[in-house]
């Protein structure tokens, strides 16, 4: 098990530090902490017109993260894990998946928000680029732990594979869970989408009967499946907007840890729901792990 934690040295990032401290990853894990970095625009500016003073600058900038990030590292050590750091100069998010890349990691875990621009600015704009883009898991740290967690489906089979993937991380049995279906009914949108493309078809009473019939399936398939994975889950079915009652439910069960696939959704399903990982991950106050198979492109 490999883990890459980038960080800037925020608060925020400590807590991305200090969840993946709090999960019981098995002796010889290995972590990574990343730094990355940019110039100041300035700086480059100042040196295009003759300002030999940057590269003593950058050596003295980068000493200095150095320091920060081997400080960040220390609360990991000494607890059965291999843990190491890296500073890298470059574009925060492109060199936060080419090192995941590099590293073949299995996990990519970083803050919400950085915390300014001489840093590497892992603002929320970075993480959802990461979480949208990466081509492995992605958790999007906002509380330094986790008891409590709601794992999203929509009976995909991008879903269908997140307890296997849960279980595979292998930190989150023994966790009560809610596995939560939600419904795109009473709302005029979906009535309007459902008339046109059922073309005069069962009454629209009947389909949203229906419709409800299959989330509550897979709620419980998914509440069966987790269970099977260790991890206490109750089914769930909700009504509305995917992402709003994904926010809604979490809030109202105090989890820590939201857990939902990213671009699961096809046919009909998409064109109401959008993309339902990306406003999760902008609007929830818990954490947020984005699953997807490590080595998978992102889709359109």
């Amino acid at each position: 098990m490999h883990i890459l934690v980038a960080t800037d040295g925020s608060e925020s990032s400590a807590n991305a530090r200090d969840l993946v401290g709090s999960l019981p990853w098995p002796e010889g894990t290995a972590i990574t902490l990343l730094m990355a970095y940019e110039l100041p625009v300035s700086w480059v500016s100042g040196a295009a017109v003759g300002g030999d003073w940057m590269d003593a600058a950058e050596n003295d900038l980068r000493r200095q993260l150095q320091e920060d990030v081997a400080e960040m590292a220390r609360p990991l050590e000494g607890r059965g894990w291999t843990v190491d750091w890296r500073v890298v100069d470059g574009r925060p998010a492109s060199v936060i998946r080419s090192v995941a890349g590099e590293l073949d990691v299995d996990l990519v875990v970083m803050g919400s928000r950085g915390h300014g621009p001489m840093r590497s600015m892992l603002l929320g704009s970075v993480s959802a680029e990461i979480a949208g883009n990466a081509d492995r898991p992605v958790l999007v740290a906002r509380h330094d732990h986790v008891s409590r967690m709601l794992v999203a489906t929509d009976g995909s089979d991008c879903a269908a594979a997140i307890p296997r993937r849960l279980g595979e991380l292998g930190v989150f049995a023994g966790l009560r869970a809610v596995a939560l279906s939600v419904a795109t009914v009473d709302s005029p949108a979906y009535e309007l989408l459902v008339n046109l493309y059922t073309l005069g078809g069962a009454p629209l009473e009947e389909q949203r009967e229906q419709l409800l019939s299959t989330h509550r399936e897979h709620a419980e398939r998914m509440s069966a499946d987790l269970g099977a994975a260790g991890i206490d889950a109750e089914a769930v079915v909700a009504t509305g907007d995917p992402a709003h009652e994904i926010v809604r439910v979490a809030e109202e069960r105090q989890a820590e840890l939201v857990v939902t696939g990213s671009r699961c959704l096809h046919g009909l399903d998409r064109l109401v729901l959008g993309s339902v990982a990306r406003n999760v991950l902008l609007h929830a106050e818990a954490s947020v792990l984005v699953m997807r198979p490590k080595g998978e492109p992102r889709t359109n």
